[in-house]
């Protein structure tokens, strides 16, 4: 993530949002400058629900103490929830991280 000003190490974690608005400004500047729209959104919170409620197909992980993801999937929106704790271990997720990237065909 960077700043204002465009520096950053590269080493910050990512912005953190239950918001569905990044997305949603990210695909409508996608859709404006003719560019190419995904076929599968994966992500979490607000970005999987954001995508889905704008018809996009979309699998997300879903932390067992929000329940957005699991909401939207009952409800149609979001293909696939996938449960997990995101107070894990990231490496702990490396068979998992395998399968879904097989899955959507991004595994190389």
């Amino acid at each position: 993530m960077r700043g204002a000003d465009g520096k950053g190490s590269g080493g910050e974690p990512g912005a953190h949002t239950h918001s569905p608005l990044p997305v949603r400004t990210a695909l409508a500047a996608a859709a404006e400058s003719g560019g190419p729209l995904p076929g599968l959104v994966i992500g979490d919170h607000g970005w999987v629900c954001g995508a889905g409620q704008l018809g996009f197909e979309a699998i997300g992980l879903a932390d067992t103490d929000d329940p957005a993801l699991f909401v939207g999937e009952a409800e149609g929106v979001v293909s696939v929830a996938v449960p997990l704790d995101d107070a894990v271990r990231s490496d702990y997720y490396l068979p998992l991280t395998r399968y879904v990237l097989n899955r959507a065909c991004l595994s190389q």
